[in-house]
């Protein structure tokens, strides 16, 4: 069962998406301390307990506050519809899919930048990415909550279904010929990202172009999360940051 231990985390979930949470729990004596999230509880028909602090110590041995937040398994997005949903957003539209991203801070980092940057929608292949877990959303500092997450079986499928929409998809790669300032980014859009080790052929393929953004030349590759960071935020600029 997920837990969140983060206070931060826990006000967040309670406001934003409190079907996901099943219980919140405090330990003894900091019921003043946390009066706010347990008013937020009731609020929302969170149910809680408060509990003795050898109960809250055995049953919540790292949480480094006194307060700790059960919630339900993370729900990943229905890939059809999220494919129906995507219509609304209009010329306005903007996800992006990742070719595989093994390590929990650079998918945590890169959902809380998502919602930072206003993205719809981000698109992990389900064999060759880790899952949103308990690491995942306390990195993201409670984004999670806050943006679509779809799990595909076939990644390069996926992309075709994309551009049937009319949904332009463009590949970032450090060995793109094109920079991706250059590009017209203001068209309903979708950036997709290589792994730790790159993207697969058949990905690139299935893309209507392949870019880079332009670094030293001593030192060319960029960790995925800030290579998604620094596109997003690229793509905010030529929007005039009003999505």
């Amino acid at each position: 069962m997920p837990y969140l231990k983060n206070r931060d985390d826990i006000l967040d979930a309670l406001e934003s998406n409190p079907k996901s949470v099943r219980r919140l729990w405090i330990e003894a004596g900091f019921e003043n301390q946390y009066a706010r999230f347990i008013k937020k509880a009731k609020e929302q028909g969170v149910s809680f307990r408060i509990i003795p602090k050898e109960s809250f110590s055995k049953r919540f041995k790292d949480a480094r506050a006194h307060i700790c937040l059960e919630r339900d398994e993370f729900s990943y997005t229905d890939p059809d519809s999220f494919l129906l949903n995507i219509r609304d957003y209009g010329a306005s539209l903007f996800v992006c899919a990742f070719d595989g991203i093994y390590d929990p801070q650079n998918l945590g980092n890169i959902i809380r930048s998502a919602v930072c940057f206003n993205v719809h929608g981000l698109i992990l292949p389900k064999d060759r990415s880790c899952g949103v877990s308990d690491t995942v959303i306390g990195i993201s500092k409670g984004a999670v909550e806050r943006i679509n997450i779809v799990r595909v079986t076939n990644l390069a499928r996926f992309l075709e279904d994309l551009k049937k929409a009319g949904i332009y998809c463009l590949c970032l790669d450090e060995k793109g010929e094109g920079i991706l300032s250059d590009m017209e980014l203001r068209q309903p859009l979708c950036l997709v990202f290589g792994s730790e080790e790159g993207t697969r052929r058949l990905t690139r393929q299935r893309c209507d172009g392949v870019v880079r953004i332009p670094t030293s030349k001593g030192f060319a590759s960029l960790n995925v999360a800030t290579s998604f960071a620094v596109a997003s935020y690229e793509v905010l600029r030529q929007r005039g940051f009003d999505m």
